[in-house]
């Protein structure tokens, strides 16, 4: 029973390859994004090109977009979210459904029509299965991660290969 609540709906290398065809084609209209190791390397201020691109692309189809982080570095967050041009919520105490509903409501979409993209099997895609949102999981940007990430990333390792076998690849090739 558990493992349908840690398999993701999709997975992909990095953010940057998911292809924004397919999630339209899914009739996504909201993203909810994971901040560390998912858009920016944990603990940096700044976004890669290459995620920057990937969420330009997404508003420029229509898709909302929401930050959603365990973060407690506040300054930093909203940083990344003026970037962007997105809202921020932080201290989200993922995988608990709270935030995530909170973020859906703050995209002004129905559940269906949501997606979120993280980097982490026990807190991403945990708490989008909680409450009923499909999740792209991503690999993470770097191996640095908070210190009790570290030890859920020892289970996740054993678990990803064949939790990804049953599920769609969203990049562009297949690896």
């Amino acid at each position: 029973m558990l493992y349908r609540y840690l398999k993701p709906f999709g997975y992909a290398i990095n953010i940057s390859d998911i292809d924004v065809p397919r999630l339209l084609g899914y009739n996504i209209r909201g993203v909810i994004l994971d901040i560390d190791n998912t858009l920016v390397p944990w603990g940096s201020w700044n976004i890669p090109e290459d995620s920057l691109r990937f969420v330009q692309s997404l508003k420029r189809v229509g898709i909302r977009c929401c930050l959603l982080s365990n973060t407690d570095d506040r300054a930093r967050a909203l940083s990344i979210g003026r970037e962007l041009d997105l809202p921020v919520i932080t201290n989200a105490f993922k995988p608990l459904p709270f935030k995530f509903l909170k973020a859906i409501m703050i995209l002004g979409l129905k559940k269906e029509d949501v997606v979120s993209i993280g980097d982490q099997l026990f807190m991403d895609v945990f708490g989008s299965n909680l409450v009923g949102i499909r999740c792209i999981l991503v690999k993470p940007l770097t191996d640095r991660d908070f210190f009790s990430t570290r030890i859920l990333r020892i289970l996740e390792r054993r678990l990803i290969p064949r939790l990804l076998k049953e599920v769609e690849y969203f990049g562009d090739i297949r690896p």
